[in-house]
């Protein structure tokens, strides 16, 4: 069920951003995706799906370990994710928080506050993607 919901996610949020055409088809079971350290969450990791988060238009899973925090903050350029496990209480910045489970999905515009925790338990995986570089403003 676990592997459905990740296959769909993709799929769904693959219409959100174009990556540029591919020459060849590509298929990556689970275990074979490369996860890396994310550098802007202390223990947080990614796994690229396609195009460069430093750069410009991404697809990228995301995992934060259970537990976590992220502070109030923006980026530049709209971010799009959809979850695939664990349960995320999310806030925009004057609303109050909602505690989102799998298959639950967010938008936030370019410049748009808004903060996120890791409900103790079960780590948080969600499939984000963006039409630009990948940063954080705390202020």
């Amino acid at each position: 069920m676990r592997a459905l919901l990740l296959a769909a996610s993709v799929v769904v949020c693959a219409a959100f951003v174009q990556p540029a055409p591919v020459d060849k088809p590509i298929l990556w079971p689970a275990a074979d995706l490369k996860w890396v350290d994310n550098p802007a969450v202390k223990g947080a990791q990614q796994a690229v799906l396609w195009g460069d988060p430093a750069r410009g238009a991404y697809g990228a899973l995301k995992r934060i370990p259970a537990g976590t925090s992220l502070a109030m903050h923006s980026h530049t350029n709209e971010t799009r994710a959809l979850l695939v496990s664990g349960t995320l209480s999310f806030s925009f910045e004057g609303a109050p928080a909602k505690d989102l489970g799998p298959q639950s999905y967010i938008s936030v515009p370019g410049g748009m506050r808004h903060a996120a925790t890791c409900k103790p338990g079960t780590d948080c995986v969600y499939f984000e993607t963006s039409n630009g570089a990948y940063d954080v403003k705390l202020q």
